[in-house]
């Protein structure tokens, strides 16, 4: 179930609310929640920020999140570090940590570099055998 289905089943009226609150009008009230990921979708930052502040576990949420933060180091990189694990989407689905993929040279670029060997050693060759032959 994603955030906004969650928020909507929970609370119809403030779902419709935060719609019309940026100037948009419910047409469907069955499906609210589609209504406002699409909201999100448009608006951005400022209508996530409203639809969490009608969460309906908000209070739990912020609870934990300051036990969190009252155990964590101060440093920049693991307060970044921690973040970054534990990060859940707002469909409700939890993404895993990517890692950064080795650094991979483009096919182009290796193609590019074999011709060039493959140029200088033919140049290299032709040399040798006139200077042989001289």
């Amino acid at each position: 179930m994603s955030v906004y289905k969650y928020v909507a089943d929970n609370d119809p009226e403030g779902a419709e609310f935060i719609i019309n609150s940026f100037g948009y009008e419910v047409t469907n009230r069955r499906n609210l929640g589609q209504s406002l990921s699409e909201l999100v979708s448009e608006v951005g930052e400022p209508a996530l920020r409203k639809v969490m502040e009608y969460h309906p576990d908000k209070e739990i949420i912020l609870e934990l999140n300051e036990d969190n933060k009252k155990s964590e180091c101060t440093c920049g990189n693991c307060k970044k570090t921690r973040t970054q694990e534990r990060y859940m989407n707002v469909s409700g689905v939890e993404t895993p940590k990517q890692e950064k993929p080795e650094k991979q040279e483009k096919p182009d670029t290796l193609a590019h570099q074999t011709n060039v060997i493959l140029v200088v050693a033919t140049l290299f060759i032709v040399t040798a055998l006139i200077y042989k032959n001289n």
